[in-house]
């Protein structure tokens, strides 16, 4: 082999080497075991917060209208960089919760698209099946709390087969004329288009490390 050959393929390593250092979240570590058994929990608040935020010169107003936590495992993660990106939500994640979110990844097929999260079978499913997937099975399009990097780093390390925990408001998205961009779903109940949480993050865990 060429030496040049050999020292830009030495180069490349240690560049991408430094990128993995530079971009991986350092958390605290040790943190309690997640369990997967429990249900989201949701509060509305009794006044809404709101939050102004600048994005170039453009003014927003994030609304955060419900306290809001989850334990899951992550079934599908994705950041849109390229296509279908968003000035708040980067990155959705595919979550299952409760206790049969082992029968569910073995069972069915869960990928992202175009900001959704699907899911597929290779045989007939029951009504009372479909019902239990869209009351334990959710596509959070997540916003990192604003002047927290750390948390924006980790949201982009989740991975399928993690599990996490996130805590932090859903929220209601407006510009500054204060139309309507994105309402968060408040139910587990609903499917399609608007069925998405959009959620504040204060807090990630991700196996045994926090970032908040």
């Amino acid at each position: 082999m060429p030496r040049w050959i050999l020292v830009a393929v030495v180069l490349l390593g240690a560049y991408l080497a430094a990128q993995w250092v530079r971009d991986y979240p350092r958390g605290g570590r040790g943190a309690p075991a997640l369990a997967l058994g429990v249900e989201p929990t949701q509060e509305a608040l009794d006044e809404v917060i709101p939050v102004v935020v600048q994005r170039g010169d453009r003014t927003f107003f994030l609304l955060k209208t419900h306290r809001y936590a989850l334990t899951a495992q992550v079934l599908s993660a994705h950041a849109y960089d390229w296509v279908w990106t968003n000035d708040f939500f980067d990155v959705d994640l595919g979550v299952a919760w409760g206790d049969q979110v082992a029968r569910l990844t073995d069972t069915y097929d869960f990928y992202q698209d175009h900001r959704f999260l699907f899911w597929r079978s290779s045989t007939q499913v029951t009504q009372e099946e479909r019902d239990y997937i869209t009351t334990h099975v959710g596509n959070v399009h997540t916003i990192p709390a604003e002047r927290k990097p750390h948390i924006a780093r980790a949201l982009r390390w989740a991975r399928k087969g993690d599990l996490v925990a996130l805590e932090g408001f859903l929220v209601t998205i407006q510009d500054a004329g204060t139309n309507e961009l994105a309402r968060s779903s408040t139910v587990r109940t609903d499917t399609g288009p608007g069925a998405c949480e959009v959620m504040w993050v204060d807090r990630i865990q991700i196996g045994d490390t926090v970032w908040e």
